[in-house]
């Protein structure tokens, strides 16, 4: 796959000897971060190095065995009712009805499980592509690396998760909006695609950007908006050193939906509901653009009720259910 895909990638992406995704870091100053993430701020270098074989271990080739089923289930990203894409302008977004470009759309999601009737999961146990999915975690990618978010993405996209669960009668549909604590610290520039991506990491000590949306608006003097996931309050020697214990706010979204039919439905990300009431024009003096998941970030405030997460705690303010950013289609 990766030799046929390398002319189209530009330089924004590169595939190693073995198949797996890298891409060339994120939108910024030059610095290897630019957008005010926890961390030094030094790019850590990671990027460079040679990532993981990505080969899942030969566990789950994606051939399902007697009794199994074969399940894709289907992601999208849009603004209100218009699919996103690179290069597309949006009016009317947030509080002051800005016009904005998407830089970058990707997220992480983990944990998977079909639900029947009573409401029971099964873990839909993935695909080892060696590219989108490792373990439990999949990668689900809205940017094409054109256009404004021609600088850290990538060519391809990817909008299907690929499994195999039991035979049964599944009716909905529950997964983690993250990447689990036991994945979530460690080095990205020698992990195994997709979590190996460095403009989607913060550092050791924080982890991984479990949600990203760059936008870019029309005030010039201040053009840029960011969400992005991840775990805070996290505690270690340093910036580079993995913590022990779970960080203080984990930040992870739990979404399920019942009625849902994984055959014929889709599960969307909607970037006008999430900034339903947010402000995208402009950016708090002296803190980094958007939110960055801390509780001392004022453009969180409106956000993170959107997303079911107590801000301060990082957990659920009920049971995550009062969520409003996923949506099936």
């Amino acid at each position: 796959m990766c030799a046929s895909v390398l002319a189209l990638l530009l330089g924004t992406a590169a595939c190693s000897d073995d198949g797996e995704l890298q891409d060339s870091g994120e939108t910024g100053d030059g610095d290897g971060d630019g957008d005010g993430d926890p961390g030094d701020g030094d790019g850590d270098g990671d990027g460079d190095g040679d990532p993981g074989d990505g080969d899942g271990d030969g566990d789950g080739d994606g051939d399902p065995g007697d009794g199994d089923l074969a399940v894709s289930l289907s992601f999208g990203a849009a603004l209100g009712d218009q699919p996103v894409a690179c290069g597309q302008a949006y009016e009317g977004v947030g509080s002051e009805a800005t016009t904005v470009e998407i830089q970058d759309l990707r997220f992480y999601v983990s944990a998977i499980e079909l639900l029947d009737d009573q409401g029971e999961g099964t873990p839909l146990a993935l695909d080892q592509d060696g590219l989108w999915q490792y373990e439990d975690v999949a990668l689900l990618d809205f940017e094409d690396g054109t256009a404004a978010c021609q600088e850290g993405g990538t060519a391809e996209l990817n909008d299907t998760v690929v499994g195999t669960a039991p035979a049964g009668d599944y009716t909905g549909v529950r997964f983690v909006l993250g990447v689990p604590f036991e994945l979530n610290h460690q080095d990205a520039a020698n992990a195994p695609s997709p979590l190996n991506l460095p403009s989607m990491f913060w550092v050791w000590q924080g982890g991984y950007k479990f949600a990203r949306v760059d936008l870019r608006n029309d005030n010039p003097d201040d053009n840029a908006w960011f969400w992005h996931q991840g775990s805070t309050g996290c505690t270690s020697a340093g910036p580079e050193e993995p913590p022990a214990e779970p960080c203080l706010r984990s930040n992870r979204l739990t979404v399920e939906f019942q009625g849902f039919d994984w055959t014929s439905q889709t599960i969307v990300l909607d970037v006008a509901t999430l900034l339903d009431g947010v402000d995208v024009s402009q950016n708090t003096a002296m803190t980094a653009p958007g939110c960055m998941s801390s509780p001392d970030d004022p453009e969180c405030m409106e956000l993170f009720p959107r997303l079911g997460l107590d801000l301060e705690t990082g957990a659920c303010a009920s049971d995550c259910s009062d969520q409003q950013v996923f949506r099936v289609e």
